[in-house]
C-alpha cells in the first residue's frame, strides 16, 4: 500500500471536520424547527443567562459575593 502525502491527510481531516460541523448545524436547525431549545453548557448546569445578568448587576452595585 502506498503511503499518503501529509497534504492529503490534512485535506481529508479538514473535509471530515467540515462534514461533522454541517451535520451538527443541521441537527441544531432541525431541533429549532421542532420547537426544542438547544442545550447549552449554562442551561445544563442549571444557570440561566438571567443569573449572569443579576450577578453582573450585583458586582456593579458593589455587593459582596457569597
Amino acid at each position: 500500500m502506498a503511503s499518503r502525502r501529509p497534504e492529503t491527510i490534512a485535506k481529508r481531516e479538514k473535509e471530515q471536520a467540515r462534514r461533522e460541523k454541517r451535520e451538527r448545524k443541521q441537527a441544531k436547525k432541525d431541533a429549532r424547527a421542532l420547537g426544542e431549545a438547544p442545550v447549552t453548557d449554562e442551561t445544563a448546569e442549571g444557570e440561566t443567562p438571567l443569573d449572569d445578568v443579576e450577578l453582573d448587576a450585583n458586582v456593579a452595585a458593589g455587593e459582596a459575593l457569597d
